[in-house]
């Protein structure tokens, strides 16, 4: 078994098992209910990717899903999206401060939901000067795109700027 490696994609082979899981060949070896985790998951989502066994063990390091074959990197795909959901938020309704928590109503590539954010100055970080990553009480991340489109009063309560 391969550790510490960067694997070689002309060998690999990933696809979805019967049970939902992902099942991962490389060369003989054959490994079901792998997981998968990125480097660096707001930078570079599909670089680097982390593989690992159902016992925790690692397998090795997908260098890029774009140098796969097309059904392992479309399985490689999907499973970084159940592992690392993160919808986008598109609005923000009904923004209330009481007692440091922040309630608010939005809509997202995933729906309507609303949210609570506690120590919201440490639960929302900017990653560019139009990007931000909020994340609710309940531990939900979400992207906030180009937020400099938000009501001046929006981005003022949510410490993103004038």
């Amino acid at each position: 078994m391969p550790t510490d490696a960067m694997l070689d994609a002309s060998a690999l082979r990933a696809q979805r098992a019967d049970d939902g899981g992902l099942t991962v060949t490389l060369g003989d070896d054959n490994y079901e209910g792998v997981k998968v985790r990125r480097a660096f998951p707001l930078e570079s989502p599909f670089e680097f990717i982390g593989l690992f066994a159902s016992d925790g063990s690692e397998i090795g390091v997908v260098e890029r899903v774009g140098d796969l074959d097309t059904q392992t990197a479309e399985a490689l795909r999907e499973e970084l999206g159940r592992t690392y959901f993160l919808p986008v938020i598109t609005d923000i309704d009904n923004l209330t401060e009481a007692f440091g928590v922040l309630q608010a109503d939005i809509e997202t590539s995933s729906g309507s939901r609303h949210i609570e954010i506690r120590g919201y100055r440490s639960k929302i970080r900017i990653l560019s000067s139009n990007r931000a990553l909020i994340e609710d009480a309940e531990g939900n991340r979400y992207e906030l795109r180009n937020y400099h489109k938000l009501p001046r009063i929006t981005r003022k309560i949510l410490g993103l700027g004038m």
